[in-house]
């Protein structure tokens, strides 16, 4: 008879996974022998370590990690069962800790804690375990609702037959297993230990079907743990599934979603009652069929929520309401529009400074809706039940209000300052908190922190300032800048930030040197000061994907780095910027500063067009955080709402002209060919460009302002031309009379624009109003042909004067010499034929990746080709291409139609780019591997691409790359004349020349 094995371990694999021989040879090192893992899908190319290790091909369904699961559950004969997912890590001992404790107490199922997994997981000292709780159950320790995981929880497998427990097929995910086990079981063990060291990184499910399965663990709740169902449905009610399910209703609702909807009527109504205003009634609306409500709300809250206040209604008692739309509607409960939870606490500490033994604190506390002018703060420490009250002095705030993302409420009076001498403070764990009062209205708790985290010690305190746990004052700790906890903790369940690097910050310091001193140049340079030895060449700033770096002087004791302009000559963009030392081996370390910089950073600098913060993490780690130098009387609503009040009726318009492409985000496109023919026939006319992040140059004698700067703002009131290529004059901007206003676009359009989007689900829409707004101000608008002018007359519902110019922005592509000249800037040797990749974006994926491996695609490219990748413009920044002497990645150049022009070939999907390359009658691919869902789901057309493209339509990479090393793409001429004639007749070298020959300057 055989024995079965006390523990199974389901892998769910379909191949391919970048970490799963990780995984499996963490589950190998088990201390615990008497396992079996079973490997479940398709395990392609995978050799199991040893033979514990089963393999389970499945055909149908193996590429779903639930099916495969529950295939793997069937065909487990172990007295205990677990998942393991194939990116995960598993501790050596924590499957022999998982099951002795069921063995110990006979419970239904035992788990532990889940950490986020670092490259350094292994090489950092332990993290201290927390108390373990046994034999405990999830109504007892709610915090079991937070991380309903399966890969840190042991099921005792006759608990999971006799309940049927499955995972739900093409979900991929777990709750809808293990909150049902926690709720049905007798008992639960909750170890202290981290049992599972997970990436964190799974497929996004469907949220229509995340929903669904919410809501049946909801009513699951209702019946067996009622006094869960608050909790978890105001998870699910605030959750980020309902609110794309709800942004999605159309007027033609499908039967699976109405029911859907409909059962959103259920949720408990303590868990709706906690919720926003704004949710409340989406949630009305959805599950009584409102759609058409619905829609309007969906339109007010794109657009005009941050204008709307709060009023006060009733006699006894007077309450406060929204003013929302429909709140006189009779059909609706007045409750609906109860401000109560909206009535907020707002309350910041922005900064802290230790001098002569006490903490100066800054910072700022308001109630959301209300004005702070006439409001009472009041600080104190509190620990425990014990209170120490603070002074305080009230300060003038006007950058609250400009950061508050409304415009009705006026918070310039929220700023407080107050000190905390420390010698006189208790010994003990102490939180900072706030009350504030106001019209009644009394909300108090805990201070948040600004941005960045610092931790410092002052005197025998240690300080720590955090954005979750804002200001805590505890004992000094010998050991690394943790800050102490205040209070009781939970013992954590879910997954957990890495903490290791806390532990080690000293020896990490001292090999990567430590930045002891941080001052600005009189000409906006930052130069940082570093002492120790610091093994880098450079420092590198990095955000996102995009890298910068500058070389670093040495001598004996010391070492200097100084921040400057990129090597394009640019001032860094606006966003939080990693500083990172880049050793001769070519690794990254974190630079950190040193403690006393810490406890004394330098104070925030506007240098140009941007203010520069100095920011830093826990352990010390530096980070730059950049945005435009915009004051509090120039950015945000309410600062809009003032402009709108105080600008005058008429003024007296200047010989100027007022240009911005793509929302100030480039010197480029037809704005820039129209703008450099009228300052070749108009020398006396001023030039101003419109710069949203100072990331262009322009030639001399252009004047460049800030995007919603008083500059900017003195310039559209004052100017006589003003030209754009998109929809993006600021909210505040009031055309005065005898300017002109011409709007130039930035495409022929295949894919559907404005009013003709919606149907379309995932297309990105300007609410109607705005768009009227926007395109009540053109004068003029450039069409480069009659097929163009129907479609944009359609798209923006635009009645006024179309010029049929042309696209100024192709008259380069007629110039021989602009193409020559770009390739010597870009170092392309003569007689190469160039390749340009230049696919569109795509509403529905964000993250901008791309279809045709450019890598992959250089190297199988012939030894005389050399391709450009240029990424859309809304994601470029977020992609590294890596650069090459067959690759280069072009998607931060200046201007696409100087990539044109250099261009052999064109290689795209769905971008506008191929009408203006049609202008050159070279050889155009397109690879159109998703045609049917961005045609029929994401975007829509305006004419049958497939049968009219000036080229072959491919499906494949290995298709692109065939035709482009055999192909013949000649045989596509007539179609591409045809296509030519049709969409670019006008387009002749001179359509500059025609536009600013109508504006008449």
């Amino acid at each position: 008879m055989t024995v079965p094995v006390r523990l199974s371990v389901v892998v769910p694999l379909h191949g391919g996974e970048e970490h799963a021989e990780e995984c499996l040879e963490s589950l190998r090192d088990q201390t615990l022998d008497d396992l079996e893992v079973i490997l479940v899908g398709r395990p392609q190319g995978l050799r199991p370590p040893d033979h514990r290790f089963t393999l389970l091909t499945l055909g149908d369904g193996g590429d779903d990690p639930g099916t495969a699961r529950n295939a793997g559950a069937t065909f487990a004969t172990g007295r205990y069962l677990a998942f393991a997912d194939p990116g995960s890590v598993v501790p050596a001992d924590a499957y022999r800790a998982l099951v002795g404790a069921l063995d110990h107490t006979g419970s239904d199922l035992a788990c532990g804690r889940i950490r986020t997994w670092t490259p350094h997981a292994w090489d950092r000292t332990p993290v201290p375990a927390q108390k373990a709780r046994l034999r405990t159950h999830i109504t007892r320790h709610q915090k079991l609702l937070d991380e309903p995981r399966a890969g840190g929880t042991v099921f005792r497998r006759e608990f999971w037959n006799r309940h049927g427990f499955a995972f739900t097929a093409g979900l991929g995910e777990d709750f809808p297993v293990t909150i049902p086990a926690h709720v049905l079981s007798t008992s639960a063990d909750v170890l202290g230990d981290v049992v599972c060291l997970t990436r964190g990184s799974r497929t996004s499910a469907d949220p229509l079907r995340r929903l669904e399965a919410m809501l049946e663990v909801s009513d699951l709740l209702a019946r067996r743990a009622p006094q869960l169902r608050t909790a978890y449905d105001l998870r699910l009610a605030e959750g980020p599934d309902l609110a794309v399910v709800l942004e999605a209703v159309r007027d033609r609702v499908p039967d699976r979603l109405a029911e859907v909807l409909g059962r959103l009527g259920r949720l408990d109504p303590g868990a709706v009652e906690r919720l926003p205003v704004l949710r409340r009634l989406q949630i009305h609306f959805a599950a009584h069929g409102m759609t058409g409500e619905l829609a309007e709300l969906r339109t007010f809250a794109a657009s005009e929520i941050r204008h709307r206040g709060v009023l006060r209604r009733g006699l006894r008692p007077r309450r406060w309401y929204l003013d929302y739309p429909f709140r006189r509607d009779p059909r609706l409960p007045r409750s609906l529009f109860d401000a109560t939870r909206d009535l907020r606490l707002v309350a910041c500490v922005d900064d802290v400074r230790h001098a002569d033994g006490r903490l100066a604190l800054t910072g700022h506390a308001y109630i959301a809706h209300l004005d702070s002018g006439r409001s009472r703060i009041e600080l104190w420490l509190q620990r425990g039940e014990e209170r120490i009250t603070l002074p305080v002095q009230r300060t003038r705030r006007p950058d609250v209000t400009a950061d508050s993302r409304q415009s009705v409420a006026c918070h310039d009076d929220s700023g407080f300052e107050t000190v905390i001498a420390l010698d006189a403070l208790p010994a003990g764990r102490w939180a900072l908190h706030a009350r504030v009062q106001v019209r009644g209205v009394i909300r108090a708790g805990r201070v948040i922190g600004a941005p960045g985290e610092r931790v410092f010690d002052a005197g025998n305190v240690r300080v720590s300032l955090t954005r979750d746990r804002g200001l805590t004052l505890g004992p000094r700790a010998g050991g690394g800048p943790q800050p102490d906890p205040v209070g009781p903790q939970p013992d954590p369940v879910g997954p957990q930030p890495d903490p290791g690097g806390l532990v080690s910050t000293v020896g990490r310091t001292e090999s990567g040197g430590t930045i002891s001193a941080v001052r600005w140049t009189e000409s906006g340079e930052l130069v940082l000061e570093g002492t120790g030895r610091c093994p880098a060449d450079r420092i590198v700033l990095e955000c996102g994907a995009e890298r910068h770096s500058w070389p670093v002087r040495r001598d004996e004791a010391t070492w200097t780095a100084v921040i400057g302009r990129t090597a394009e000559g640019l001032p860094l963009r606006s966003g939080t910027w990693r500083v990172l030392a880049l050793s001769p081996a070519g690794g990254d370390e974190r630079v950190r500063v040193s403690p006393a910089l810490v406890a004394d950073p330098p104070r925030p600098r506007v240098t140009g067009f941007h203010e520069t913060a100095v920011r830093t993490s826990r352990d010390g780690e530096l980070s730059l955080a950049v945005r435009p130098a915009l004051g509090p009387h120039e950015r945000g609503p309410y600062a809009t709402r003032r402009r709108r009040a105080a600008a005058p009726r008429r003024t007296a318009l200047r010989n100027a002209a007022v240009f911005d492409s793509y929302g100030g985000g480039q010197y480029s496109c037809n704005p820039r060919a129209v703008s450099e023919e009228l300052a070749r026939r108009h020398p006396d006319m001023e030039i101003v460009w419109v710069t949203r992040d100072g990331q262009f140059t322009v030639p001399p004698g252009v004047r460049l302002v800030l995007f919603g700067s008083r500059e900017h703002e003195e310039a559209l009131r004052t100017s006589r031309f003003v030209v754009a290529n998109r929809r993006t004059q600021p909210g505040w901007y009031r055309k005065p009379r005898g300017q002109t206003v011409v709007q130039t676009w930035h495409g022929t359009p295949l894919k559907r624009l404005g009013l003709d989007l919606d149907d379309m689900p995932y297309a990105q829409r300007v609410p109607r109003d705005e768009l009227a707004r926007q395109v009540a101000t053109w004068d003029l608008l450039l069409s480069p042909s009659p097929f163009a002018t129907s479609a944009l007359r359609g798209a923006f519902g635009y009645e006024g004067e179309v010029l049929e110019s042309g696209y100024p922005r192709n008259d380069v592509l007629f110039d021989p010499a602009r193409g020559r000249a770009v390739r010597r800037r870009l170092g392309l040797p003569d007689g190469r034929r160039v390749i340009l990749y230049a696919p569109t974006w795509r509403d529905d994926d964000t993250t901008g990746r791309l279809a045709l491996d450019p890598v992959r695609a250089a190297g199988a490219l012939g030894d005389d080709d050399v391709l450009l990748v240029r990424t859309h413009y809304l994601v470029a920044r977020d992609m590294r291409i890596p650069d090459g002497d067959r690759i280069h990645d072009v998607s931060t150049f200046p201007d696409m139609a100087d990539l044109l022009a250099a261009a052999d070939v064109l290689v795209t999907d769905y971008s506008s780019a191929m009408f203006d390359f049609a202008c050159t009658g070279r050889p155009m691919v397109f690879f159109a591997h998703d045609l049917e869902r961005y045609r029929d789901e994401v975007r829509g057309f305006y004419f049958d691409f497939e049968a009219e493209a000036p080229g072959p339509v491919l499906r494949t990479g290995d298709d692109v790359l065939d035709v482009l090393r055999h192909g013949d793409l000649g045989q596509f001429a007539a179609r591409y004349e045809r296509f030519a004639r049709r969409y670019c007749p006008w387009d002749d070298g001179h359509a500059s020349a025609r536009v600013v020959a109508r504006l008449r300057p």
